[in-house]
């Protein structure tokens, strides 16, 4: 049975506060970071549906975004993950409260004893190739053997509105996780970072490589990734305390 978050912890929270960074002779926003309640769900979809599906290198050398039937497929599968309502968003915040969407983090707990899916099964010819490439690349590690755990926090997908970007938030959001963990009892996360951009922002987090997947090595699997922008996924994990 799929991870869902525990009744004594209920949403709502606030994970974490910061202060961004002057702009243009502007002064800085403040911003939070919080639990993706209900009402931000669809607004966060579509900006992940518009912007994360555009800019991800793995679905922009595949086409993704002029496959819809790979689109409708994805979308259906972010909103199953966004059932364990563990996914967090960020907002500029004005006398403590949320004002502006400008970030999220689609999250999900990866348990043990969770069935594993039947990629042959999935919809969408290019969005069955990037989970091909996801599957092979988690694979190439046990990550509950690794970090001796029946749990784990993984993302599936992170996204930063342009007019935001430069604010240090894709880097608060990966570092967030370690609070947001603990009173779940999660005691690593892992995640498969797949630009270039988040592999430097989790590094930065103190995520350490743990595998990685040339995405040449894709060739012999029938997904021919020879025009992404990056050349690996890197296998990115930490273990918290």
């Amino acid at each position: 049975m799929p991870w869902q978050r525990p009744p004594d912890v209920p949403v709502g929270r606030v994970w974490g506060r910061f202060r961004g960074r002057e702009r243009d002779g502007s002064p800085p926003l403040m911003y939070q970071i919080r639990d993706m309640e209900e009402p931000y769900r669809k607004p966060c979809l579509d900006l992940m549906q518009e912007t994360f599906i555009r800019d991800e290198p793995i679905c922009q050398a595949l086409g993704i975004s002029s496959d819809p039937e790979s689109i409708e497929t994805i979308r259906k599968n972010w909103e199953e993950i966004l059932l364990q309502q563990i996914s967090i968003a960020c907002f500029t915040e004005e006398d403590g409260e949320p004002k502006d969407l400008v970030g999220f983090n689609i999250l999900m707990v990866k348990c043990k004893d969770d069935e594993e899916e039947d990629i042959t099964k999935v919809k969408g010819d290019s969005w069955r190739k990037c989970l091909k490439t996801l599957v092979c690349a988690e694979k190439l590690v046990d990550v509950f053997e690794h970090y001796n755990v029946d749990k784990y926090l993984s993302s599936s997908g992170l996204t930063v509105l342009p007019g935001h970007r430069g604010q240090n938030i894709g880097a608060r959001l990966i570092d967030v996780r370690k609070e947001l963990c603990k009173p779940f009892g999660i005691k690593a996360a892992c995640t498969v970072f797949t630009a270039k951009t988040s592999q430097v922002l989790a590094a930065k987090c103190n995520y350490q490589v743990i595998a990685n997947l040339p995405y040449a090595d894709m060739v012999k699997h029938g997904v021919d990734l020879s025009g992404c922008s990056t050349a690996e996924a890197k296998v990115m994990g930490i273990q918290f305390e």
